[in-house]
C-alpha cells in the first residue's frame, strides 16, 4: 500500500483486526464515526439543535459528492437510497404508451428493475437484453440503437452486484447521446470505489447510496442529474426544498406559479437525514482527499492479484470481456449455494469476511483493503478447496 492508504486504513479499526473484503454489502466507517454520532444525538439530548448548521452539513455533503463526480453542485439531489433515486427519475419522464426501456436484468440487481417495470402500467415496454457471458450486451445494445427504436432510457449499474463487472460507461453514454437516448446508472457498487468523472463520461444520472463505498450509514444517497436532462424532468413528489421561491424559512409559501429549483435540486424533499449527512461529509472528505482514481487504481489491483492467486489454484474464473475489471472476485458454486456458503464460513474462522450471493462467494474490495488481505483471503481459500473441491462443481465446466 501507498503511504496515503496505509494512513487512511488505520483510521478503520475494522480493517486492521480482519480482512474485511465485502464493501459490496457494506463499507466500514471510520474509528471516529461513533463520537460524530454521539456528539451530534447529544445536541439532540440536551436541546441545542442547530438547524442552520444542520442544512449547512448537507451541503457540505452535497458539495462533497460534487467533487467527487465532477459534477456541478446544482446537479446532486440528496435521497435515501439508490432506489429512491431511481424512482426519482424513472416517475419524472413524460412517458408515452410504446416508450421503451432497455436492461439487461441477468446482471442487475432487483431495484433497477422494479423501478423501471412498474412503468409498464403507463404502457412503457421494458426491453431486457440477455447478457454476453455474465457482462451487460453492450454490443448487442449498441446496434439495437442504430436501427428503428422507441428507447427512451437505458439503465445499467455501473458495477454488477454480481458477477462484478464494470460497463464501459464512455462507449454507452456516446452512443446513448447519438440517438438521443438517456442513460441512467445504478451507482450502488461504484460510488466511492470507481473513478466517474461526469464531465467526461456521459451519463444523464447517477443514483448512489451512502452505506457501501461512501462509507457511512443506511439511509441517506445522492441522485446525480446532469443539468440539462434535470431541466426536461418533473418530480413526481414535490417539497418545499424543491421549489425556487424568495423565502428566508424553510416553512415560507409562495402562491405564484410553481418554478422549481434548477437542475436536480428540484428532487430535494423535506427534511434531511442530517446524522448521516454529518457522516458522510467526514467519509467524503477522506476519499477526496486520496482521490478517486488513485483508489480505482487500488482496488482494481487488488482484485486482479486475488483473481490471478485463484486462477493458479485452479479455480474456473470469469473474467470480463467487454467491460472492465472491477474491485470485485467471484467464485461461483456449480452445484449449489451450500459449498459457496461453507467456503464463506471457513473464511470468517480465519478473519475473512465475504459474502455470498446467489450460488457465488463475492470479495469486493475498498481503499482500506491491503496486500495482506489478499494473501489471507487466498491462503483460506487454497485451503479449504484443497479438502472440498468437488463441491463446487468446477470439473463441470469443462464437461
Amino acid at each position: 500500500m501507498t503511504d496515503k492508504f496505509t494512513l487512511a486504513r488505520a483510521r478503520f479499526p475494522g480493517a486492521l483486526t480482519q480482512a474485511y473484503i465485502d464493501v459490496a454489502s457494506r463499507g466500514l466507517l471510520p474509528g471516529d464515526a461513533p463520537q460524530i454520532a454521539h456528539d451530534h444525538l447529544r445536541e439532540r439530548v440536551l436541546g441545542r439543535t442547530d438547524k442552520a448548521a444542520y442544512f449547512e452539513v448537507v451541503e457540505q455533503a452535497r458539495r462533497g459528492i460534487a467533487r467527487l463526480l465532477h459534477a456541478h453542485v446544482e446537479e446532486i439531489a440528496i435521497t435515501k437510497n439508490v432506489s429512491d433515486g431511481l424512482n426519482m427519475v424513472a416517475n419524472a419522464l413524460d412517458w408515452k404508451a410504446g416508450d421503451e426501456v432497455w436492461l439487461c436484468s441477468a446482471v442487475e440487481h432487483p431495484n433497477n428493475l422494479y423501478a423501471w417495470r412498474n412503468l409498464e402500467a403507463l404502457g412503457v415496454k421494458v426491453r431486457d437484453f440477455e447478457a454476453a457471458e455474465s457482462e451487460f450486451p453492450i454490443d448487442a445494445v449498441i446496434e439495437a440503437l442504430q436501427g428503428h427504436h422507441r428507447a427512451r432510457v437505458i439503465t445499467v449499474s455501473a458495477t454488477s452486484f454480481l458477477p462484478g463487472f464494470r460497463v464501459d460507461l464512455d462507449r454507452l453514454g456516446a452512443a446513448c447521446r447519438a440517438t438521443g437516448v438517456r442513460l441512467v446508472v445504478d451507482g450502488a457498487q461504484s460510488a466511492g470505489i470507481t473513478h466517474i468523472d461526469v464531465e467526461k463520461t456521459p451519463i444523464d444520472a447517477l443514483a448512489m447510496s451512502t452505506q457501501k463505498g461512501l462509507c457511512s450509514v443506511y439511509g441517506m444517497g445522492f441522485l446525480y442529474v446532469r443539468r440539462e436532462f434535470a431541466e426536461e424532468l418533473r418530480p413526481r413528489y414535490l417539497a418545499r426544498f424543491g421549489v425556487d421561491i424568495p423565502a428566508t424559512h424553510e416553512a415560507d409559501y409562495d402562491a405564484a406559479p410553481i418554478r422549481l429549483q434548477p437542475a436536480a435540486l428540484r428532487f430535494d424533499l423535506g427534511n434531511y437525514n442530517f446524522l448521516a449527512a454529518t457522516l458522510v461529509t467526514h467519509a467524503l472528505d477522506l476519499l477526496n482527499s486520496l482521490g478517486s482514481k488513485d483508489i480505482d487504481d487500488h482496488v482494481c489491483h487488488l482484485a486482479r492479484r486475488l483473481g490471478d492467486g485463484l486462477v493458479e489454484l485452479g479455480v474456473p474464473m470469469v473474467i470480463p470481456r467487454l467491460g472492465r475489471q472491477a474491485n470485485m472476485i467471484c467464485i461461483e458454486s456449480r452445484r449449489g449455494q451450500a459449498p459457496a456458503l461453507a467456503l464463506q464460513e471457513y473464511l470468517k474462522t480465519l478473519n475473512v469476511q465475504a459474502a455470498v450471493r446467489r450460488n457465488a462467494v463475492r470479495f469486493s474490495f475498498h481503499f482500506y483493503n491491503s496486500e495482506e488481505d489478499v494473501d489471507a483471503a487466498l491462503n483460506g481459500c487454497s485451503s479449504w478447496l484443497t479438502q472440498h473441491w468437488p463441491t463446487f462443481g468446477f470439473e463441470d465446466v469443462n464437461q
